[in-house]
């Protein structure tokens, strides 16, 4: 059975697999000992669980017609070298350091470190540490290899000549001096992106990067004989050509959806999906506006309230899915779906009944495109900004390029305190209120009583750590003292009278006081994900939506708060004191009857109402916000 933990891979520096490779061309890095076992210390990385790892395996097997994809080691963990992924730190010196002497790095850490203790080995050479005399390897007159920082009596040493501009003897050591630089570290980049490397025999071509990936320099490189299919699998059908003009930074990223860690795969056929126009809501408002003027010449920042053009794309990346197909997850309000080319947060939606009650019967009826041939085939309804394919392609291509299977990233979920009633602040929040001494008191002296409650109730440690009586002893789940702890706290009441359950207690007093001291107060309230305009959606798709809102300016929709109520968000992660919403939650019957919603999720509008911009640029791909009622 596969497991959805994702799967261990090499991570290697360029530096290192180009040298390797100029040393043994077509057998290149080396990942296994002289015993022909891996060496596990070299698979670092791990790629996740996610739609590429589902299709590689399905390459692999038609590529190699066996199933030696991977393999698992004595740590359980599955681990595979048909994907490697390639850091780019160092450049190849002259003189190549090679490997790293423990001590010499912890004395670097503690800042004693007088004279770093290195090897450093000519490129274009191998040897053996047995090859070392004196601190130095000399053959045909040249220098192959010294080492620094290990004191050589002054009757040992090499002659300056050797020596040359990259090396000098001083205080008893040798020290680097200069060492050229043979290649850059872009120079490697070109190298191997071009070309490729070899590692172990096998041939490896570049695959792909993540977005996260890019900013450090990571790639991902994968054996050539999978990468033809699994090319032709992420392109979904655009097909380049040399010198055609392409987005190229925006199709690697697009490309990397499917990368994104997933939990599970939902099944929705091309022919379930309906795209329906995104809509732009333009209007003006009265901002606080800071903008580059000239005066005399000179530029300058200056801030001040001015009148200004607001647009919205009210469903930029939200979907609408059909409870009938979202399986297990259909007890959830959201979930957040990766495909080839499409992201989007998909809402819980009845959509076949808003059809019934609105006479839907045929095709014909719909706004927007599909290639369903019956109405009861829609099942996920979108708009183009989920579906990055059309900057390359058309909707028809996309449908008819990818199969039903769609990665589910993640759902909502309940905040970890007190069963989803209260939530932790963060010391941004705390700013932004700008609380007086008195003030802050007053805020903080619930989170100190409860302090007082965790070091006298043995019944609040247990509600704290989410602890049930009803919990059954399963000795082989124990991984964690915190684990061990809770199990004993079950057996026998008596446990809370150890020296044990004392000192755990402690432990737990003193990290609840960091937490406090770093801003996380728990208080009443809720991180909800943002759902805009939803049926305004569903409006759209029958042709009867007239840029009109059904909750109206300055108002909100969510069951986790009473209706009528004045409710305090800001955008999570909350960056300006200034970006906070004050809105009314109200009542809202059609919403109710078409949204299977959970007290996570908080419907807002966006329709003449600058609440993107208040919430610091939010969309609904998967931004949330931070809640708080008793006002």
């Amino acid at each position: 059975m596969i497991k959805l933990d994702g799967i261990k891979i090499p991570s290697l520096d360029a530096k290192d697999i180009y040298i390797a490779n100029y040393l043994y061309p077509k057998q290149g890095y080396n990942l296994k000992r002289k015993d022909g076992s891996y060496n596990i210390a070299k698979f670092k990385n791990t790629l996740d669980y996610s739609l590429d790892l589902i299709k590689l395996r399905e390459v692999y097997l038609k590529e190699y017609r066996n199933k030696r994809f991977s393999w698992y080691e004595r740590n359980e963990m599955e681990h595979t070298d048909r994907v490697i992924n390639v850091t780019f730190k160092y450049s190849n010196k002259e003189y190549n350091k090679i490997g790293s002497i423990k001590e010499n790095e912890e004395q670097k850490k503690k800042g004693k470190c007088k004279y770093p203790k290195y090897l450093y080995v000519k490129f274009g050479y191998e040897i053996s540490q047995n090859s070392i005399t004196n601190c130095v390897y000399v053959a045909n007159g040249e220098l192959i290899a010294i080492q620094t920082g290990i004191y050589v009596p002054p009757d040992k040493i090499v002659p300056e000549t050797l020596l040359k501009d990259n090396f000098v003897y001083e205080d008893g050591v040798y020290k680097i001096k200069k060492n050229g630089t043979l290649n850059s570290v872009a120079n490697l980049r070109y190298e191997l992106y071009k070309n490729g490397f070899w590692c172990n025999g096998i041939h490896y071509v570049r695959f792909k990067r993540s977005s996260g990936s890019s900013r450090v320099g990571k790639c991902l490189f994968i054996d050539e004989k999978l990468y033809k299919r699994m090319h032709k699998w992420e392109m979904c059908g655009i097909k380049l050509k040399e010198g055609d003009k392409v987005d190229l930074a925006a199709l690697e990223a697009y490309i990397a959806l499917t990368l994104s860690s997933i939990i599970d795969t939902i099944e929705i056929k091309p022919e379930n999906i309906l795209i329906v126009d995104d809509y732009e809501s333009t209007f003006t408002d009265t901002v606080i506006a800071t903008e580059m003027k000239e005066e005399n010449g000179k530029y300058s920042l200056q801030t001040g309230e001015k009148q200004v053009k607001i647009s919205n794309s009210i469903w930029d990346g939200l979907s609408l899915i059909d409870k009938s197909i979202m399986g297990i997850y259909d007890k959830y309000g959201m979930i957040l779906l990766r495909k080839n080319f499409f992201k989007s947060c998909c809402f819980n939606t009845n959509i076949q009944q808003f059809f019934k009650d609105n006479n839907i019967s045929d095709i014909s009826q719909l706004n927007g495109f599909t290639l369903a041939e019956s109405i009861e085939d829609i099942k996920l309804i979108t708009t183009p900004s989920s579906i990055k394919y059309l900057k390359f392609g058309t909707i028809e291509q996309w449908l008819k390029n990818i199969d039903s299977t769609f990665g589910v990233v993640k759902h909502e979920k309940k905040t970890h305190f007190f069963d989803g009633r209260m939530v932790q602040s963060h010391y941004q929040l705390i700013n932004t209120l700008q609380l007086t001494k008195k003030q802050v008191r007053e805020f903080i002296q619930p989170s100190l009583d409860y302090m007082y409650l965790l070091k006298t109730e043995p019944a609040a440690v247990r509600h704290y750590v989410k602890y049930s009586d009803e919990h059954e002893f399963e000795s082989n789940n124990l991984k964690t003292k915190n684990e061990i702890i809770y199990q004993l706290m079950g057996l026998n009441n008596k446990f809370c009278e150890t020296k044990w359950y004392k000192d755990f207690v402690n432990e737990l007093i003193k990290s609840y006081k960091r937490n406090l001291k770093s801003g996380h107060v728990l208080i009443e309230g809720n991180y909800s994900t943002l759902l805009g305009n939803p049926y305004e959606l569903l409006l759209n798709t029958i042709g009867k939506f007239y840029g009109e809102s059904i909750l109206g300016v300055g108002n909100v929709h969510t069951t986790r708060f009473p209706y009528g109520k004045k409710i305090l968000g800001s955008r999570s992660p909350h960056v300006c004191v200034s970006n906070i919403l004050l809105s009314n939650n109200v009542e809202c019957a059609l919403i109710d009857k078409y949204f299977n919603l959970t007290d996570e999720i908080i419907c807002i509008n966006s329709i003449g109402e600058n609440i993107l911009e208040r919430l610091n640029g939010a969309d609904w791909i998967k931004s949330k916000s931070a809640l708080r009622s008793n006002l």
